[in-house]
């Protein structure tokens, strides 16, 4: 009991961050969407070209909070102390350099999806605002992740609130010009999502300095400890890769779904926020075993550390179960609120009940390769999302969906599929057990 305590200790602030970043960028879609079906499909390319390279800050993020809850379970906060501080620093660095790459490139990178001339122009003016602030979003999830391997979800919980609410104000007075200002459309959801970014790095760096958490950093006679660095990214790297794997799948995806129209990507987008949504007791539960895996194992306790990895498994499933028979009986009220065309509607409706059938693939997925990573095993989830997307999810979509002529309903039944084959293979993997003989320190 005292492990399901842990856990749901643990994993109730984190589900419920997630969730109200989720709501904000659903918020984001209602408004957007409200401009039309092509803005919200360029909003959604946008995003999906700023994810790909958020995808390379998981290389210092992922080892980062192995090696911090690692520490904490040795009960070495001077040890986590100093992998904070160089994590920061160093991913600052690269952030720095990707930013003018992407900016400079960004109608490049969108023109890779094939989409409607009108949705490239539109994405573009999207993502040359938001790509300005990767920097600051590494600097939120660095800190964030750093303090749920320490074992404190509730303090990135309060910032991020503070974040999204300050993201959804800003946004509806860019969007729409309110309050004097002139209304900028996409550029105004992208301004307003930087600034509120901007707030929260900001504020994480007062926190951390101040010593008001449960870490901090003081950057006193601060050089880069290159081997510290080698450790975080022999744990993160294929953490990254395995970002990088799927983001690049979900391009070659997404080619696929641009095939059938506007309305198919339209549908996509709004079924792609109920995703996220839906996502949100898997994504608190996986954090949750990836703290209490990683500080059992620094506590030399690997057969807890493997209950509390089953027992979070199995709490996201109940919870992500109740969440499938929800979203599967609301589709059409769900789908209603995002936008007006009758024809995206209808086909938004079949993505989100398909999805109901995903939810126990979605779970262990998300709380096993969680577990994993903890443990610091970050190339398992990597082989599993592998072999998931290009083994299952893509040459499916085409064999379905253009082959057999079942159109995006084929693409979306083959993801159905490929989230079932992913929850197989990370589940094989911590059974075995391999994941207890890692060090990451």
């Amino acid at each position: 009991m005292q492990t399901r305590r842990d856990i749901l200790g643990l994993a109730w602030p984190a589900v419920i961050d997630n969730l109200l970043h989720t709501l904000t960028l659903t918020a984001d879609m209602i408004m957007v969407g409200s401009l039309g079906a092509s803005y919200l499909a360029s909003v959604g390319l946008g995003g999906q070209v700023v994810f790909i390279f958020q995808s390379l800050m998981i290389a210092v993020t992922a080892g980062t909070v192995a090696m911090v809850a690692r520490s904490i379970g040795e009960e070495d906060i001077e040890k986590a102390r100093h992998v904070l501080e160089q994590s920061l620093v160093s991913g600052a660095v690269a952030t720095f350099v990707l930013t003018p790459i992407l900016y400079l490139l960004a109608d490049e990178f969108l023109r890779i999806y094939q989409a409607e001339e009108e949705i490239l122009v539109l994405g573009s003016q999207y993502l040359q605002i938001a790509v300005l602030g990767i920097g600051f979003i590494f600097m939120c999830l660095a800190s964030a992740q750093a303090l749920r391997g320490a074992g404190d979800t509730k303090t990135p919980l309060v910032i991020s609130s503070l974040i999204n609410v300050t993201n959804v104000g800003l946004n509806y007075i860019l969007i729409f010009g309110k309050l004097g200002c002139e209304p900028m459309g996409v550029r105004g959801a992208a301004l307003g999502t930087t600034l509120a970014f901007i707030l929260g790095a900001s504020i994480y760096t007062i926190l951390l300095k101040k010593r008001k958490l449960k870490l901090y950093v003081t950057f006193k006679g601060f050089s880069l400890d290159f081997s510290t660095l080698r450790k975080v990214l022999a744990v993160g790297t294929p953490a990254a890769l395995e970002q990088l794997v799927i983001q690049i799948g979900f391009l070659v995806y997404m080619v696929i779904i641009t095939s059938f129209g506007t309305v198919s990507i339209a549908a996509h987008q709004i079924g792609l926020r109920i995703q996220s949504l839906a996502f949100m007791p898997g994504m608190g539960f996986s954090i949750a075993a990836t703290a209490l895996v990683g500080q059992n194992l620094g506590a030399g306790n690997p057969g807890e550390a493997e209950r509390s990895g089953w027992e979070a498994c199995k709490l996201s499933m109940m919870l992500m179960g109740i969440v499938g028979i929800f979203v599967f009986v609301l589709a059409r009220d769900i789908a209603v609120v995002f936008v007006r065309e009758e024809a995206v509607i209808d086909r938004a409706v079949v993505f989100i009940r398909l999805l109901a059938f995903g939810m126990p693939g979605i779970a262990t997925h998300f709380t096993i390769g969680g577990a994993l990573r903890g443990a610091g095993d970050t190339k398992w989830p990597l082989y599993a999302s592998t072999v998931g997307l290009y083994g299952f999810r893509i040459p499916l979509a085409m064999a379905l969906g253009l082959s057999l002529g079942w159109g995006v309903i084929g693409a979306w039944v083959a993801m159905v599929v490929e989230y079932a084959a992913r929850a197989f293979f990370v589940a094989l993997r911590f059974r075995r057990g391999g994941w207890k003989k890692i060090e990451v320190l």
